[in-house]
């Protein structure tokens, strides 16, 4: 029966054998090893396709031989603010570089103060962040899509102190997300803001070892103007400077 037919008591019923089976599943693959959740989602899946097979229709509908397979996950990229997304940010650059090189403590309070301030200013034209935001979709008819940020990248327009100059900052992807192109997407977003504001330069800096993240600011037009030698928040690296300049 269709769930707006049924009655409160109905509903409430098929709510407790939800959450009854729902805690079944949770338990048994509580108790079972980690390599076998793959084997008991396989089965599940086959269960539920079997079962859609013989599920009642009107007379004269035509089934589909393949049931159509359960939505799957999706990475949108949204612009402006969103909560959650400082956190997420800090969370992701943490998670890759402290086991890396060591940033902790200073590097965590550095980035979070960088991030606050540049947060409060993203009322103004000249600045603007971008989040990459995974939806699962719900796992049934009761339940609801979740939403994660697994990447974001920030335009700063006023940090440079200098009219036309942007600055690209705090541009992270969740370990995750890597190597799907939500890094590139992120980007480009990034990249069209600063053309269409106006901008006739903008700087990053990055670390020596970043080669994905390197040759994807030089196919973009960006130039490098220096490099230093950093030391004090932890394994020391080469950072590397870029400018990108709009042509004539």
């Amino acid at each position: 029966r269709e769930w707006e037919s049924l009655t409160d008591a109905e509903r409430e019923r098929l709510a407790e054998i939800h959450a009854y089976a729902q805690d079944q599943v949770t338990r048994t693959l509580g108790a079972a090893s980690p390599e076998a959740g793959a084997n008991f989602t396989a089965a599940l899946q086959s269960c539920a396709a079997a079962l859609e097979r013989i599920r009642p229709v009107a007379p004269g509908t035509v089934l589909s031989a393949t049931p159509e397979p359960p939505a799957q996950p999706a990475i949108t990229i949204v612009t402006g603010y969103r909560p959650s997304i400082l956190a997420r940010t800090l969370e992701m650059h943490m998670d890759y570089y402290y086991p890396r090189y060591g940033w902790g403590r200073e590097t965590e309070a550095a980035f979070s103060q960088g991030l606050g301030d540049l947060l409060v200013r993203l009322d103004k034209p000249t600045n603007q962040a971008w989040s990459a935001v995974l939806t699962t979709p719900a796992r049934h008819f009761q339940g609801t899509a979740t939403e994660r940020i697994v990447g974001a990248i920030y335009i700063d327009g006023e940090c440079s102190k200098t009219d036309g100059v942007a600055r690209l900052r705090f541009f992270i992807v969740d370990e995750s997300a890597r190597g799907t192109g939500v890094g590139k997407k992120l980007f480009t977003a990034a990249m069209a803001f600063v053309r269409e504001s106006g901008f006739r330069e903008c700087h990053l800096s990055t670390l020596q070892d970043l080669i994905v993240a390197r040759r994807l600011y030089e196919d973009a037009g960006f130039r490098k103007a220096g490099e230093i030698w950093v030391e004090g928040l932890g394994k020391g690296h080469m950072q590397m400077n870029y400018i990108w300049r709009r042509s004539e």
